[in-house]
């Protein structure tokens, strides 16, 4: 069983090589798709890997897209450039390999690893989608924009990998700030198609995600990076509803 690894970045110097570290441990081939990096990215994606591409910002899921279509084998993984495997994810999926997949797809759990920290801190955000597929059963579409959505080409079960893959998501404020503001903006195409927001949403929207995030989901316990993020994160969830009504009433103007 052979297995490509593709990542997309852009700016990464500061975390890229831990990721990559990680990934040769089970990769038969790395593909790196890079969208204009300025920042010493390029020398270290060629350090691991002869498969560096450039290839020009469409849109998140554009670029994921691309990038998997460049993979040689037909079994691939999907990882950004600031995901990490555990030890005991690598240990794992080279198990799978060795004796073969028991499912076409598998999740991935994928966990926040904040700044002070070696691991997820207990009850630290997570989200669980397919990472690791054959490229028979499931696949990237372009179509989805914003959403690095795998899904299933052929109804068939989806296996878990039980080990967590780690998320250093978090650079510092002005860096997480710069990340909102893209996705929002590239969420606003999807969405002004999909749904209308009520204006109520522009003012209860802040302070209910601030709650959900800051003390649902325990943000509280990771100190002033939590309440950085708790902000943050609820902000921009403000800032996507806003940027929806905007530009709906700037459609709505021109009809």
């Amino acid at each position: 069983m052979k297995l490509s690894c593709y990542l997309i970045v852009q700016d990464e110097a500061k975390r890229l090589a831990r990721t990559l570290e990680a990934a040769k441990q089970v990769a038969d081939e790395i593909v790196i798709v890079d969208s204009g990096s300025t920042d010493g990215t390029l020398d270290i994606a060629r350090r691991y890997t002869d498969k560096v591409i450039h290839h020009d910002w469409v849109s998140y899921a554009h670029q994921k897209n691309f990038a998997q279509d460049q993979c040689a084998n037909d079994w691939v993984l999907s990882l950004d450039g600031d995901e990490v495997l555990s030890d005991a994810l690598i240990a794992e999926i080279n198990a799978i390999k060795k004796t073969g997949a028991a499912y076409p797809a598998y999740n991935m759990r994928i966990a926040d690893v904040l700044p002070g920290r070696t691991k997820p801190r207990p009850w630290a955000k997570t989200y669980n989608i397919i990472r690791l597929y054959h490229r028979a059963h499931a696949t990237m579409h372009a179509d989805l924009l914003t959403e690095d959505r795998i899904t299933m080409t052929q109804e068939a079960p989806v296996g878990q990998l039980a080990a967590p893959c780690h998320h250093y998501s978090y650079v510092k404020l002005s860096q997480s700030i710069a990340k909102l503001n893209k996705y929002t903006d590239d969420n606003v195409e999807t969405a002004v198609k999909k749904k209308r927001y009520s204006t109520l949403r522009l003012f209860t929207e802040f302070p209910y995600q601030f709650v959900r995030y800051y003390f649902l989901r325990g943000y509280f316990l990771d100190g002033l990076f939590g309440l950085y993020l708790g902000v943050n994160v609820a902000f921009f969830r403000w800032v996507k509803i806003a940027k929806v009504i905007e530009a709906q009433r700037m459609n709505d103007a021109q009809n």
